[in-house]
């Protein structure tokens, strides 16, 4: 077995194989010659950092382990994810800490836009 994805060509576009699974860490697994792109690992749709499959109609879908979501659904995720890594790294308080500041500079920016004659918004979502 090897340890270096196999890349293959056809008049379709690239696919590249790990282990006979779709499956490429550095950019996406299969790219057509229509300009559809899909990622994976271990021949499972997946990619953290953007949709899995760019359509070259332009329409996107968001896949984690083979797992499909919609684009709000991956970002709580992918950010329930990156949560659970910092807390792993004992970083979840800092995080925290600065995400509450984040919060209270956005109300304050809210406010003074209320202070300048522009509307306070009235639904919260706390």
């Amino acid at each position: 077995m090897t340890d270096q994805p196999i890349c293959a060509t056809d008049s379709y576009g690239k696919e590249w194989y790990l282990n006979g699974k779709l499956h490429r860490e550095d950019g996406p697994a299969i790219e057509r010659a229509n300009g559809s792109k899909e990622w994976h690992l271990n021949g499972k749709r997946h990619r953290e950092d953007g949709p899995a499959i760019e359509w070259s109609s332009g329409t996107k879908d968001w896949y984690l382990n083979g797992e499909k979501y919609d684009k709000e659904s991956y970002i709580v995720e992918m950010n329930r994810r990156k949560l659970e890594k910092w807390e792993s790294l004992g970083k979840y308080e800092e995080v925290v800490d600065k995400l509450n500041r984040y919060e209270m500079m956005e109300e304050w920016k809210e406010f003074d836009v209320y202070l300048k004659g522009g509307e306070y918004p009235t639904s919260s979502s706390s």
